[in-house]
């Protein structure tokens, strides 16, 4: 590949990675929106928010999908690339983008931690109504036994 070639490909690798960062920018405020929805137990917006997500990862993997074979190329080719303008500001581009990776995986963790408390609590909240439930029956028997009518006046009345 002549150096042409790669001055090409790197044009062409330098937009599709801005869009990656756009959406990696949006899914960020999705994912803290989605735990944030959480917090405020709001399963409708936690509903919208998980279906915006899911069409910003499509078009994040449609893109990726584009620009992966380009990256192979220019990694291959990475002693002459790194010389080449434009290479510092992908490089830096590839750093936002990993560290907004990391923090939507971040919110992810942390959303999921929340989930799983939620259903803990959930749970426990349904043993204890259950059991409460039992207890209360019991009581009502002891305490308020049925009511029977008034068989010994009807039998003799």
């Amino acid at each position: 590949m002549t150096e042409e070639d790669l001055r090409h490909q790197l044009a062409t690798y330098g937009p599709g990675l801005e869009a990656e960062v756009a959406l990696l920018r949006q899914l960020t405020s999705l994912a803290a929106a989605q735990r944030d929805a959480l917090e405020a137990n709001d399963t409708g917006l936690l509903e919208r928010i998980t279906r915006e997500r899911d069409c910003g990862m499509v078009a994040l993997v449609t893109i990726e999908h584009t620009l992966r074979p380009i990256r192979h190329e220019l990694a291959a080719h990475r002693d002459i690339v790194s010389g080449l303008e434009g290479f510092a500001d992908i490089a830096a581009l590839h750093r936002v983008a990993a560290e907004l990776v990391a923090n939507i995986a971040h919110a992810d963790d942390t959303t999921l931690a929340a989930l799983r408390a939620a259903e803990l609590a959930r749970r426990f909240a349904a043993e204890t109504l259950a059991v409460a439930g039992s207890t209360i029956a019991a009581y009502r028997r002891v305490v308020a036994p049925p009511v029977t009518g008034a068989g010994l006046v009807d039998r003799h009345g």
